[in-house]
């Protein structure tokens, strides 16, 4: 299978950098499912990217010169996770065909984490674009903000752009528009899942239902 795998920085990232003991779990599961399988790893910023942002926001910088930070600190967590893995590392879109493997992260200002995996998932016409989040999936309205939030099973492409969310680096929501836009016109099958558990990749793609599905 051709598969590409956004790992959330909620999930992998702490305020202080990489999270090992997520790391201990997850690495294991992306190396079994790199043997046989075609496969492209996005990793977000977290709460590091975050925490730098509100260092530096008071400084005299302009908006470009603020994302270009945090696709400079994006471009470590890339380094970080292709030595741990032995993959390529993606730092521009030009350099993806049908055939690319590796691990991606920020390219340039006004794409997002998420809108970059979508890209690497239409040029390589995965199978399918995992993205795994700290929920279960997607949800009819904020699950953190109200508790009688029901998780969708399925979303049409159609809808998906419903669940589209405005954001800077660091604060996008379950998708950017960038990102949906991406995977409504290639048709990328979609899945948006818990990734607390890494091992539960490996259920899915055994034919275990979870998260919410995209197509």
């Amino acid at each position: 299978m051709r598969l590409v795998i956004k790992i959330g920085g909620s999930l992998s990232i702490g305020k202080d950098g990489p999270k090992k003991e997520y790391f201990s779990r997850l690495l294991p599961v992306l190396k079994e499912l790199d043997k046989n399988n075609q496969l492209i790893i996005s990793i977000g910023g977290g709460r590091f990217i975050r925490k730098y942002y509100k260092a530096v926001e008071k400084l005299d910088l302009t908006p470009e010169q603020m994302e270009w930070i945090a696709i400079e600190l994006l471009r470590v967590n890339v380094r970080f996770l292709s030595f741990l893995l032995n993959k390529n590392s993606i730092f521009t879109l030009q350099e993806m065909n049908k055939n690319t493997s590796g691990v991606i992260g920020g390219i340039r200002p006004g794409r997002s984490t998420d809108a970059n995996a979508a890209y690497a998932a239409g040029v390589i016409d995965a199978d399918y674009f995992i993205k795994l989040t700290n929920v279960n999936g997607i949800y009819d309205k904020d699950p953190k903000r109200y508790k009688n939030a029901k998780k969708l099973e399925h979303i049409s492409f159609d809808h998906l752009k419903k669940y589209a969310s405005d954001g800077k680096p660091g604060k996008y929501g379950v998708l950017d528009k960038l990102a949906i836009e991406t995977i409504v016109k290639n048709k990328i099958k979609t899945i948006v899942m818990n990734g607390k558990n890494p091992s539960d990749l490996l259920r899915l793609l055994k034919g275990e239902k979870t998260g919410t599905l995209i197509s």
